[in-house]
């Protein structure tokens, strides 16, 4: 009797441990999957810069789509319209950045160099950016009128080339449009390197000295 009691507990013991094994199996079948860490919306929108930044270089701006963006950044797709409303509203804030950052290398240029290089691949990327979202529809006559490249370079003309403030702005206005035609039609003209664009800003510092030292009437 002992001994058919004692194998009758080992049997119900082994159908107790088969019926768990599977409870087991599904909870790892149904373990959560591990999610992304979160970040705040500053470093968010900072890394959806960076990442489309990288992506629109020498690569045609429509081709690149958001998805493609957020992935690279490693930030949900759907935070875009959050933080920024469109894609050409990210593209925007990518601009406003590259400004940003041309307005320093302005202000650090050596005296009787030219203030931007226009020559410079990230140049051109980001007058190309320029003109594209002026052919979606996007207004931006605030980054070239009133904001502070416009406003650096006119300061610029004034202390180091000398120029009358009467004019300082409207001949900065001037250099900023060969700047752009040459980051936008360099290329047809076989200006395609610094040694073929330089040239023509010699001679527009030929004509900023004689600016400064024959002002018109």
């Amino acid at each position: 009797m002992f001994i058919w009691a004692i194998l009758w507990e080992k049997a119900n013991l082994r159908t107790m441990a088969a019926k768990k094994t599977p409870a087991k199996a599904a909870a790892v079948k149904t373990a959560p999957t591990k999610r992304r860490s979160p970040i705040t919306r500053a470093e968010g929108e900072r890394r959806l810069i960076d990442a489309a930044t990288q992506l629109i270089q020498g690569r045609p701006i429509s081709e690149v789509g958001v998805r493609e963006i957020a992935v690279l950044a490693d930030v949900n797709a759907g935070f875009v319209h959050t933080w920024f409303g469109s894609k050409n509203d990210l593209l925007v804030a990518v601009l406003n950045q590259e400004i940003s950052q041309f307005v320093q290398i302005a202000m650090q240029a050596t005296p009787g160099t030219p203030a931007i290089n226009f020559a410079d691949p990230k140049i051109v990327s980001a007058i190309r950016l320029l003109l594209w979202l002026n052919l979606e529809g996007v207004q931006l006559h605030h980054l070239l009128e009133n904001q502070i490249f416009l406003d650096t370079l006119t300061a610029r003309y004034i202390d180091i080339e000398k120029l009358d403030p009467e004019i300082a702005r409207a001949t900065a206005i001037i250099g900023i449009a060969i700047g752009l035609a040459s980051g936008t039609f360099a290329p047809m003209l076989d200006m395609d390197s610094v040694d073929t664009v330089q040239p023509v800003m010699n001679l527009w510092r030929h004509i900023l000295s004689l600016l400064a030292k024959y002002p018109p009437q």
